[in-house]
């Protein structure tokens, strides 16, 4: 899906296009011949960000519920006084720096940059949430904030599978025309996320049949 960019449209109007849309595809599941009981919902970067927060928002607010959250390398927080944020502070695809320039310029001035819906990790709670398909890569400004974030989900007692690619950059889903690495591990990626769908659509036959029975 597409959203507004900043710095013309700020917060919160990505966070509520992007949950539109996802509630839009539940209500409008069959005449889409989309299967309810399999709508996820992924992005990296900032998009990572927007998977955390939309999941956030619909657990909030009794909406639907997904079948999985796939936040890639995703912006739980920023990164500035982590190891990760130093050492990647400047000379990569996207550093430290360019996280600060995109927060000034997506956050309106005067607006508590710390609450969930900007920040998810400082969600009171992360029970609840949909199924996660977590990821992380080595030399990324978000690592150690992404990876706080899935010890979040995984200590409130959510189902999480964590992974993590200590030799790949941020953004390395978008080098798979320069890099055989970004274009092994991306496949990967896409495998898992089959396979966790494929699971979930087996779990809800299986209900279907134990309830028939």
């Amino acid at each position: 899906m597409d959203y507004k960019l900043a710095p013309e449209y700020q917060w919160p109007v990505q966070i509520q296009e992007g949950e539109f849309v996802v509630r839009w595809l539940f209500e409008h599941a069959d005449e889409r011949g989309i299967d309810p009981d399999r709508i996820a919902l992924g992005g990296d970067s900032a998009g990572g960000n927007m998977t955390c927060t939309i999941a956030l928002k619909l657990r909030d607010e009794d909406g639907p519920k997904l079948a999985l959250q796939m936040p890639i390398y995703p912006e739980a927080k920023m990164p500035f006084e982590t190891r990760a944020g130093v050492e990647n502070v400047s000379g990569g695809y996207v550093d430290t720096a360019g996280v600060l320039l995109f927060v000034w310029c997506l956050v309106p001035e005067g607006v508590d940059y710390s609450q969930p819906y900007i920040t998810p990790l400082n969600a009171p709670s992360h029970a609840d949430l949909p199924k996660a398909l977590l990821v992380t890569c080595g030399f990324d400004m978000l690592r150690d904030v992404a990876h706080a974030y899935a010890k979040k989900l995984a200590d409130d007692g959510n189902d999480i599978t964590y992974m993590h690619y200590p030799d790949l950059p941020h953004g390395f889903i978008q080098m798979t025309a320069h890099s055989q690495r970004c274009l092994e591990a991306t496949p990967e990626l896409a495998g898992l996320l089959g396979d966790a769908l494929a699971k979930t659509k087996r779990a809800t036959d299986r209900a279907t049949e134990l309830l028939r029975a």
